[in-house]
Parts: C-alpha cells; structure tokens; sequence
C-alpha cells in the first residue's frame, strides 16, 4: 500500500529456544549488521543469543549483552570515545545512558526475520524515506492524539527498541553512522519502530490522513 523498498522486519523476545526458526550459529557481530542479513534475497528467520553480539545491540533490544572481560571492555570503550567516534569522553557517554530508556529484564533469545514470516512479534521496524514515516507518524497522532516521540544522537539500536517496549508506542529516528553504514542506509531514509499492538491501527487508518492539499 505505501510501497516501501525494504521488507518490513519483525523482532520477537522469547524464553524458550522457537520452534521452526533457525539459529543464527556461532559467528558474532555487530546487531545492526546481524539484523540487515533479512533483506538478503531469501533470508529466513533466525533467532539470536547475546552471544552472536559483540556491541550493545543485545542490551538495547532486550537479550542482553555477553560477557565480557576487561581487556574487552577497555577495547570497546576505546572504539566508542574520541574525535570521529561516538562521543567525546566517558562523560558525554554516561550522560547519554542516563538520558536513554533502558531494559530491567532480559530474555533469552530474539527472533528476527522478514514480518511475513513471524508469527506475532513484538515490534516492527520499517526503513523508509522521510514522507513515508511522516505518514506512519501522522497515522498514529491522527487516530489517537498523541504525538510520536524521536530519539537521536546515539546508537540505533538504543533509540529504537527500549522506548518502544516501554511505551507500546513507536517512535523514529536516523541511527548513527556506523548502523547506516552497516545497514547500507541510502541518506534519504529514516528508521520508524513500531509496537506489534499499534501496527492494526496505522494499517487501518491510513486512508483517514490529510494528502497536503490546503484548498
């Protein structure tokens, strides 16, 4: 209906190993280039451990961060702080995390795939140029009231999935450079989130927003 260039893509939290859903293995990386695998020609679902995740994806998106030592830690801390980089000090990036929504409980694994191909997830991600989250965004204000809440300035995964979870809402942003980068994002195109229980609403009420037309 909207024509987006991307497949929507679905995140599912769960406790017990999913049946009929492949594991995504023992390789790791970075999650947001994990999570950019599903636009792959014919990539199926997959779940993940916060093992596969060497970033902060998997706290930010609610499966927890593996265990690291401090040789590890002291490596990350390294590539996020300095000039050209996430933030100018460890102050700036604790100041950042005490602004940021966060996860009280973690659950054990995360399934991600195309949204035709899980069964009831928990959010929503859709990438899509500026008027098109406009539009998922005016859908939402249109029928409820409320306005949608952005957040920018730090990581993807950390303005995406903790508000969201939280509120049940949805939310937009543009990412970070490095999630762009590793998501090959063209610069025209934003992130929106949506929560699983809002998504009936937006489908339904698209046709009810204002075109642009003043006349």
């Amino acid at each position: 209906m909207e024509g987006y260039e991307r497949k929507i893509i679905a995140f599912k939290l769960c406790d017990e190993v999913p049946p009929d859903i492949e594991f995504y293995g023992n390789d790791f990386s970075v999650y947001c280039a994990i999570v950019a695998e599903i636009w792959e020609d014919g990539r199926k679902p997959f779940y993940l451990t916060n093992k596969n995740v060497i970033c902060g994806g998997g706290v930010h998106s609610g499966f927890g961060a593996r265990p690291m030592t401090k040789e590890e830690f002291a490596m990350g801390l390294s590539q996020a702080i300095g000039k050209g980089k996430a933030y100018e000090s460890r102050e700036v990036m604790r100041r950042v995390n005490q602004q940021s929504f966060h996860f009280f409980k973690h659950q054990q694994y995360q399934v991600v795939g195309a949204l035709e191909d899980v069964e009831a997830p928990d959010v929503v991600m859709i990438v899509a140029d500026a008027h098109r989250i406009m539009r998922l965004c005016k859908v939402y204000t249109w029928k409820t009231g409320e306005l949608t809440r952005g957040l920018t300035g730090t990581a993807w995964c950390s303005n995406s999935f903790p508000i969201v979870y939280r509120t049940k809402t949805m939310t937009y942003n543009m990412g970070d450079p490095p999630s762009r980068r590793l998501m090959g994002l063209e610069k025209r195109e934003m992130y929106c989130f949506i929560h699983w229980d809002l998504l009936p609403l937006i489908v339904e009420n698209f046709p009810n927003i204002s075109e642009g037309d003043v006349i």
